[in-house]
């Protein structure tokens, strides 16, 4: 696939901002603000006029409050100085995480497992090492290990945290969160997506993966990360699934593109999961923000019409997703809904809408926060056991 430059396509996503209709000057500055962030675009006389009561919100809704943080000390310290914490928050975590890293790793020893999201993207794809904002890690093995894996952390004083209400939910999560003396959340993970109907819609093989896996050093751990076309491609996955309206996802999606050095290998591995029309929208919208160098031909290749494009184009071009401030946004509507097709995606977004409604109507009641025993857990093996006679998931 040949490439071809953001600018020759049209990208909105201009060095100099992106103009929004009907949003105030100050608003146009803070988005300004942002991309310059995600860029590490240098900052001009225009950070005189921004403040904080605009800039905090949009950068902590972004996730990017550690970047913003290291962009703004020559210029706007005063602005900097309230945006230290998010960033010692962030490295302080992501010290921990290392340390946990390594001690799962002595644990897991001959057990093929993985780190993904998280610390991976932290440590290895992020502008500034370390400085990701992120909560808990995410570490994957295959279903047949699981059990052994979590007997091999309880031995050392590790702990399922979930409640029974988690476990026992009839969508059957793809992990189980332990804890340990840090006091960091592990997910260990069986499945790369969450719930039993999104596994049958993104058939994401657990096994290939792992097999694919490449040795990476996290801080001071020795560890395993996915290799660098399916670490993209489940990227873009996730942040569909969350909307890919936060710049911390996009440009997550940025720097794995960065990376990549077999983009035919992208596009079989979308395909062959089901999330083509996923990596589509994630990596066009972070081409249009952010200048992500993504091959001319990629949306062909991924199956989509040229039409199919230009309305998700339109769309980011209408509502882009640096504007965005809440949860409730057109572009992260169609992320979350999206599918191959435009009537389909259209007809996804349609059910959605009727959903969200009838949850408005009748809500359903908070659960009971019982912890989970262990016989809760053991029902939960059993139940994994169960699901996945398939070997791609074992």
């Amino acid at each position: 696939m040949r490439y071809r430059s953001p600018k020759s396509r049209g990208l909105a996503g201009r060095r100099e901002g992106i103009a929004i209709v009907g949003r105030s000057v100050r608003e146009h500055a803070v988005d300004r603000l942002l991309l310059a962030v995600c860029r590490r675009d240098p900052l001009g006389p225009w950070v005189a006029d921004l403040d904080a009561d605009a800039v905090l919100p949009a950068v902590r809704y972004h996730r990017v409050a550690p970047l913003a943080h290291l962009a703004l000390r020559d210029s706007r310290p005063d602005l900097a100085a309230l945006l230290r914490e998010d960033r010692d928050r962030a490295l302080n975590h992501h010290l921990r995480v290392t340390m946990v890293l390594a001690g799962l790793g002595e644990l897991l020893d001959d057990i093929p497992w993985l780190a993904f999201k998280g610390p991976f993207l932290s440590e290895l794809a992020h502008p500034v090492p370390g400085l990701r904002s992120y909560g808990d890690v995410d570490v994957l093995v295959a279903a047949s290990d699981l059990q052994r894996a979590y007997e091999r952390v309880y031995e050392a004083g590790w702990r399922a945290v979930d409640t029974v209400y988690t476990l026992r939910h009839p969508v059957l999560p793809g992990e189980i969160t332990i804890g340990n003396l840090l006091r960091v959340p592990v997910d260990l993970h069986w499945a790369l997506v969450h719930s039993r109907p999104l596994r049958e819609r993104f058939p994401l093989p657990v096994r290939d993966v792992l097999e694919r896996r490449a040795p990476a050093t996290i801080g001071s751990a020795r560890a395993w990360v996915p290799d660098d076309a399916d670490a993209l491609v489940h990227v873009c996955l996730h942040a569909a699934l969350a909307g890919a309206t936060k710049l911390l996802h996009l440009l997550d999606a940025d720097q794995l593109a960065r990376r990549q050095q077999d983009w035919d290998a992208v596009a079989a591995r979308a395909r062959a999961w089901g999330a083509a029309a996923t990596t589509a929208v994630v990596l066009g919208r972070a081409a249009r923000l952010l200048g992500t160098p993504v091959p001319d031909g990629l949306g062909r290749e991924l199956g989509l019409s040229r039409a199919f494009e230009r309305a998700l184009a339109a769309v980011d071009s209408r509502w882009p997703a640096v504007a965005v401030r809440g949860d409730f946004s057109m572009p992260r509507r169609v992320a979350m809904g999206v599918r191959p097709g435009l009537l389909w995606t259209v007809g996804s977004m349609a059910r959605s809408a009727v959903t969200r409604v009838g949850q408005r109507l009748r809500p359903e009641p908070e659960p009971p926060i019982v912890p989970a025993d262990a016989a809760t857990v053991a029902q939960y093996f059993a139940a994994v056991q169960r699901a996945t006679d398939d070997p791609g998931w074992a």
